[in-house]
């Protein structure tokens, strides 16, 4: 089965998400990627610890009581959920530009991030370590401040940065080159999502980040394992989907996620979603 794509838009508003979850309020189970970034870790109340598996770009890992687990931008993975007895996982999600702001010279996260595909991706935290993010959770959740609450997240989404760059972080450092090219496809995930109804041509893109076509073409594919043209595509319908299940009609759907040509849309929206959009609209209507 061929790997859901979910955009942010289908999980969080802003740039980022702090959730909270357990067997009665899960997410989707699904093979599935996404064009954001995540970290996860699991609390159990089970005898031996075991909470289940984890299964990214091919590889099976073991979820066990306090692991944490980083998850890049497109890598392809599946959370098994096996364990009989409650557990908690925290999951924070948040966007590329979120996590390209909170680097800096000294702790560049891309060096951590960039690695998630090998056995790095998963660390067993310490009691101490466990008690601290559920600490800054808790401090999320319950924020008070009147004024400057967006300043407050965004103190608690860097503290939690620095702590996963803590535990992390082993002396490998990613490329200037594999830095430089991660910021700007960081730029481009913006641009796309910023302009889903404009011009979004190879060319046009290509223009904005100041690369050749071909170029920019090949870097997003290497980075990604995906190409441009797909991920347009995937996005187009994605936000086509969002809007379908309210009162806007459908010709001016089309327009609003870049299709000038209905008949155009039509076709993609079958293709990808395996439906026209005017059943799919029919079908959200009456699941209201």
């Amino acid at each position: 089965m061929e790997a859901v794509f979910l955009s942010k838009t289908d999980v969080y508003n802003g740039n980022y998400s702090i959730t909270k979850r357990d067997a009665t309020h899960e997410f989707s189970k699904e093979m599935h990627y996404h064009d954001f970034y995540e970290m996860q870790f699991y609390l159990c109340e089970s005898e031996d610890g075991k909470i289940g598996e984890i299964t990214m770009n091919g590889k099976t890992r073991e979820l066990t009581q306090g692991c944490m687990v980083l998850i890049n931008m497109f890598d392809v993975h599946q959370i098994n959920i096996t364990c009989k007895v409650p557990y908690t996982r925290y999951c924070i999600s948040f966007d590329s530009s979120l996590l390209l702001f909170a680097c800096s010279n000294a702790s560049n996260l891309f060096n951590i991030f960039s690695h998630c595909a090998d056995v790095k991706y998963s660390q067993p935290l310490t009691p101490a370590q466990i008690a601290t993010f559920v600490s800054i959770y808790n401090k999320h959740e319950h924020l008070t401040v009147r004024h400057g609450r967006d300043i407050m997240e965004k103190s608690l989404i860097l503290e939690i940065f620095a702590h996963i760059y803590d535990i992390f972080y082993d002396g490998q450092e990613i490329s200037a080159t594999d830095s430089r090219s991660l910021a700007v496809i960081t730029e481009l995930i913006n641009y796309i999502d910023a302009n889903i109804a404009g011009d979004l041509s190879l060319e046009r893109l290509a223009e904005h980040v100041n690369f050749s076509a071909f170029h920019l073409s090949r870097m997003f594919k290497r980075y990604t394992g995906t190409t441009l043209n797909k991920y347009i595509i995937t996005k187009r319908i994605d936000k086509a989907k969002l809007s379908l299940k309210s009162q806007v009609p459908i010709t001016t759907v089309s327009k609003e996620v870049g299709f000038n040509n209905y008949n155009h849309f039509y076709r993609t929206f079958k293709n990808v979603t395996g439906i026209n959009p005017a059943k799919y609209k029919e079908i959200m209507e009456k699941e209201k």
